[in-house]
């Protein structure tokens, strides 16, 4: 049997993840990634194969999926829903395979995705919930939907997003955002964020930006003013990993 390419659509709750990617090492911690490679090998029943797992998106710890994208080679004589069914045993309760499909050899889950869609969900409300707790973060509110709609709009576009990432050294810099959105739902505030690539914390710190809009912190024009400026101590701080998920890859 000849190496065949899978692509798989994952879900997984973060919180008991130190991110995605593998980490050398003992006491590394878990990583999706690594649960993912292990499972793949108890059940496409090839002796000796060692399967690598590439994803879409590096999740970082604590960030939660509903559509991450993983693709893998692997000699099985399993078909895809095969696959998708015997994964979902294997895995641990906190990773569910949503869907499993056969694709061209040279796909690549990271290097094909056109573009990637990010939730950060906001918890509106006087008191806590105990059990929104690992999923959102809490507001006491109340929020100017409308002014945190404005203060995405000035983010879109082709532009050097320096000012609202921690990434570390002289990479580039320059991403696309096509969609920065807010939806009420209920008790939630939903932050949607669509790009073709984002820089390290660089949804969370938007997500800050957006809040404290809605907040009434930063005024019309001030979201945009901060990432011209290109300056990372005129933005807030990263809001927690726990209320941002991944969504969706679009290919």
């Amino acid at each position: 049997m000849g190496r065949r390419n899978f692509l798989l659509v994952l879900a997984y709750d973060g919180s008991g993840f130190r991110g995605w990617q593998r980490l050398p090492g003992p006491g590394a911690g878990r990583s999706v990634q690594l649960a993912v490679e292990e499972a793949l090998a108890a059940v496409l029943g090839v002796p000796g194969e060692r399967v690598e797992v590439a994803g879409a998106g590096r999740t970082d710890a604590g960030v939660h999926a509903e559509g991450q994208a993983a693709s893998f080679h692997s000699r099985t004589a399993l078909g895809p829903e095969a696959i998708r069914a015997a994964l979902d045993e294997a895995l641990p309760p906190d990773i569910g395979c949503r869907s499993c499909r056969e694709v061209d050899p040279r796909f690549h889950a990271r290097f094909r995705a056109k573009a990637k869609v990010y939730r950060y969900r906001l918890h509106v409300g006087t008191d806590p919930d105990p059990a929104c707790r690992s999923t959102s973060y809490h507001v006491r509110g109340p929020l100017d939907l409308a002014a945190m709609e404005a203060a995405g709009k000035e983010l879109l576009g082709e532009r050097d997003f320096r000012a609202l990432s921690n990434a570390r050294g002289k990479a580039d810099t320059r991403r696309r955002l096509d969609r920065a959105s807010v939806e009420r739902a209920g008790a939630f505030v939903n932050l949607y964020f669509e790009g073709s690539g984002f820089l390290y914390n660089q949804v969370r710190i938007m997500a800050a930006l957006l809040l404290e809009a809605g907040l009434g912190r930063i005024g019309p024009g001030g979201a945009g003013a901060i990432l011209e400026s290109g300056d990372r101590a005129r933005a807030p701080g990263a809001l927690g990993a726990y209320g941002l998920c991944l969504m969706h890859v679009k290919y």
